[in-house]
């Protein structure tokens, strides 16, 4: 029983889905995300300056997180469904008319943060445990 036991905590404990998480939660912090997005706050609470991320697994593919992370610029001059949700809950967050904007990660971080596929992977984990 205890070589079984012992078996499943190896398993568990080597597991890479376990290891993306924890590197995911790593590049979080190392890239500065924290510095706009609240891992606490759900994506309606744009505080300090972009949407919340508590939740984004039910908002965002895993495709389109991927491509966001890739290249936001390209994504968010691009549109669709997505960048439509993330301005709408931007303009009904500050109270203020729906109308034309940049967005911050497309137009500043964006260029400033270039990530690898396999960081993306990383942080695309980590996102989905929040």
């Amino acid at each position: 029983m205890i070589n079984y036991v012992l078996i499943i905590l190896l398993i568990v404990l080597a597991s890479p889905a376990h290891a993306d998480v924890e590197t995911g939660r790593q590049l979080f912090q190392e890239k500065k995300c924290r510095l706009c997005h609240r891992v606490e706050n759900p994506g309606t609470v744009f505080k300090p300056i972009c949407p919340g991320l508590k939740g984004v697994k039910a908002r965002h593919s895993e495709e389109w997180l991927a491509r966001w992370l890739k290249d936001p610029a390209r994504v968010w001059k691009e549109g669709g469904p997505d960048v439509e949700d993330i301005n709408r809950r931007f303009f009904e967050y500050r109270g203020r008319k729906p109308g034309p904007r940049e967005s911050f990660m497309a137009t500043i971080i964006g260029k400033q943060v270039v990530l690898t596929d396999e960081e993306i992977r990383h942080l695309i984990d980590y996102l989905k445990t929040l």
